[in-house]
């Protein structure tokens, strides 16, 4: 192939001259830049000892927006709920995006008031004692950690605390990655976001310290819509699963009186909105995810294929939860009609999935489990 025959140093330039997409982010990446400088210039970052980096990704080449993920929610609310508790872990924090991310100042699909800087700027902190880097788990590699070491060459290795955010086990890196990573000096641990897998059998799977740490999924963040002002209207989850065209076809088919919407390609506000509207959302992706949840919280009604590596058992036997996507496909429409024929089998069917979800999901619980993490009190030391 021709570029294979390109000198290394011409091909940004190649690129920028070929693709639009190129030549926006240039242009786009340039602001980006001055926003970012003009921010950190008025940080003591001389005085600072103490940081805590949040990775995330940046933006979409294609779009060059950023994109909405519970991984991303999730992150955000571990940042600001980070910044209040500087009297227990004495540290500047910040959020950076990845080392190879298209750069990005700011989310824009959620409200939020965050700052995000490049990975090149954390250089700058020249005078740290100890940093500690959360990472999505699906970022975690060799590579990512030899960038670690060659930004803050001056640290002692056992002085980079990674923490691992273990919010899906099914893409968690392999023990022996983790491993061979945890032998060069860095101090290795990971939070998790669900109960099921927040076990000392994954403590003593991964070799480094476990907590459970869950996630800011609490009922007084979104607003209860009662039934009757809700519409005939499914939400369906983007992931993409074998079963699921033959799902849809079937409720299009047998409920032809309702609107069902795949999500995505929306702001998460417009997302909420719809939410608040639908009585029903189907979830084809890990199950106990923010579509289940934010659904139940919002008054609605989840399905899900019961997953075991991330439902508890208390979930197994909900109304809504199936045991195979076969099985989704020959009972939801009846279950829906059902639902549909029952104010009051409606109501309890969204309170016991409200009670299970608020079991484990709750402000109290998250607030106090941030704060043993940053005391090390961690659930499986």
């Amino acid at each position: 192939m021709i570029q294979n025959f390109i000198p290394q140093s011409l091909k940004p330039l190649l690129r920028f001259l070929y693709y639009k997409n190129e030549r926006e982010k240039v242009f786009r990446e340039i602001k980006i830049r001055r926003q970012q400088n003009n921010i950190l210039s008025t940080y003591q970052l001389n005085s600072i000892e103490n940081l805590i980096v949040f990775l995330c990704e940046g933006t979409n080449w294609f779009t060059g927006k950023d994109d909405i993920s519970g991984g991303i929610l999730s992150i955000a609310s571990i940042y600001e709920e980070t910044r209040k508790l500087t009297s227990i872990h004495n540290s500047f924090v910040i959020m950076a995006t990845h080392p190879d991310a298209h750069l990005l100042f700011k989310h824009t699909q959620f409200p939020n008031d965050i700052p995000v800087f490049r990975f090149s700027q954390l250089k700058l902190f020249r005078n740290l004692k100890s940093v500690m880097i959360h990472v999505p788990e699906y970022q975690f590699n060799k590579n990512l950690t030899d960038r670690f070491k060659s930004t803050f060459q001056y640290l002692c290795v056992k002085n980079i605390h990674i923490n691992i955010l273990n919010q899906r086990i099914d893409i968690m890196p392999s023990p022996s990655i983790i491993n061979s990573i945890s032998k060069e000096g860095f101090y290795i641990t990971q939070t998790t976001a669900h109960e099921q897998y927040s076990t000392l059998k994954n403590r003593q799977k991964y070799g480094i310290p476990l907590h459970k740490l869950s996630v800011y999924a609490t009922p007084e963040r979104y607003a209860f819509n009662k039934l009757e002002r809700k519409e005939n209207l499914i939400l369906v989850s983007p992931d993409e699963v074998e079963h699921k065209k033959s799902i849809l076809q079937k409720l299009k088919e047998e409920l032809p009186y309702y609107t069902i919407r795949i999500i995505n390609g929306i702001s998460y506000m417009e997302y909420l909105e719809l939410v608040s509207k639908a009585k029903f959302t189907i979830t084809f992706g890990e199950g106990l995810d923010f579509y289940f949840i934010e659904t139940i919280y919002s008054g609605g009604i989840s399905f899900a294929k019961y997953n075991r590596e991330f439902f508890t058992a208390d979930f197994e036997k909900l109304e809504g939860i199936f045991d195979t996507y076969e099985d989704m496909h020959q009972k939801i429409c009846a279950v829906i009609k059902q639902l549909d024929e029952s104010e009051q089998m409606y109501k309890a069917t969204n309170k016991k999935q409200f009670n299970a979800c608020h079991k484990i999901y709750n402000a109290k619980f998250y607030n106090e489990n941030l704060v043993r993490f940053y005391r090390k009190q961690f659930s499986y030391s």
